[in-house]
């Protein structure tokens, strides 16, 4: 509670990017947007996040793997499946965030619900060893409900013929080709993928996307919601290849690049793309290069470690140094304003 208060009142200070927090149980509201130049693309992510609809105490823990049941304490008063996807009838997918202890900031999709509990599904690669709840320990971890962001809900007002592009967190390799292609039709209005209406399909979490702006004129990308008041939390992939993934830094203000915890292994690069220039395909513009003897970011041979900084609203390629096997790290790490 004490961090959240003086982050809360930390926050509010820093000008246009933040709103004053309303209470000290309700994140404060940020503000971040991004240009994507007339015919270019623009690696985006979403470091602000849609308003939680539920903040509580966990009550009890059915497990730390796969589907877990999470109770939560007193009566929250919800009504079955209110936290579920349907299609037609509900658009938003919801995920439980745990804000405090050993797993702060894990994320999991919530699949079931009743009046006072719900199942998620814990990301493979992550757990909810140590997680406390009032039955068990006698004072139980925090939690959060939220909805996730949707390309109906995140990427608006955009012209006929926008693209997103988002990315596999499976394929193997370097240089990976987007997954999945979505096109905004201004007629209808919606997303699509091909003919299949597409509004409801979630951007997850600290997973970078691309916007292309096909027009001969410049769009805005702006996204308002909370300020993560819960640590920075990401599912890593390595293989015995490179491995490329699309991130971004779950903060809404630029953030040093040493103070990530994104360096995990010799000869890991972060792969950035200049949002600003213009062009389709654009490759990265800077590549700097972990130094695990002295655990710092480099930039040819000049130590940027608390020199260059990650942009908000920008996503970029985390490439992994090939590992002896294929396997999952998790970074977890606290964001500059919540110090």
């Amino acid at each position: 509670m004490k961090k959240t208060i003086l982050a809360a009142a930390a926050v509010s200070l820093m000008g246009s990017l933040y709103s004053q927090a309303q209470s000290v149980v309700t994140d404060p509201v940020g503000f971040v947007s991004v240009t994507v130049p007339a015919q270019s693309d623009a690696a985006l992510g979403a470091p602000l996040g849609r308003a939680n609809e539920f903040q509580g105490v966990i009550q009890s823990v059915s497990g730390t793997t796969g589907s877990v049941v999470i109770t939560v304490a007193g009566t929250p008063g919800w009504t079955a499946s209110q936290f579920v996807y349907a299609s037609g009838t509900q658009s938003k997918t919801y995920y439980a965030r745990i804000d405090s202890g050993v797993r702060e900031g894990l994320i999991g999709t919530i699949t079931a619900n009743d009046t006072s509990s719900f199942t998620i599904t814990v990301p493979t690669g992550d757990d909810l060893v140590g997680v406390l709840s009032n039955a068990a320990n006698g004072t139980g971890d925090n939690v959060s409900i939220a909805p996730y962001w949707t390309l109906g809900t995140l990427v608006t007002g955009v012209p006929n013929g926008t693209k997103v592009f988002t990315y596999s967190t499976s394929s193997v390799g370097v240089n990976l080709a987007p997954a999945n292609t979505y096109s905004y039709n201004t007629t209808v209005p919606g997303w699509f993928k091909g003919a299949t209406p597409s509004d409801d399909v979630i951007l997850p979490p600290m997973q970078g996307f691309t916007v292309r702006n096909s027009t001969a004129g410049a769009i805005t990308v702006s996204i308002t919601g909370s300020v993560p008041m819960a640590t920075h939390r990401l599912i890593v992939r390595m293989n015995s290849t490179k491995q490329d993934q699309r991130i971004f830094f779950n903060s809404p203000v630029p953030e040093y690049v040493g103070n990530t915890g994104l360096g995990l292994a010799q000869g890991d690069q972060l792969l950035i793309i200049d949002n600003s220039t213009t062009g389709f395909n654009k490759a990265n513009s800077i590549t700097l290069t972990y130094n695990a003897t002295v655990a710092k970011w480099f930039k040819g041979g000049t130590d940027v470690d608390q020199v260059y900084q990650l942009q908000p609203g920008a996503s970029f390629i985390l490439r992994k140094a090939a590992s002896a096997s294929s396997q999952t790290t998790v970074d977890s790490h606290l964001q500059s304003y919540l110090q």
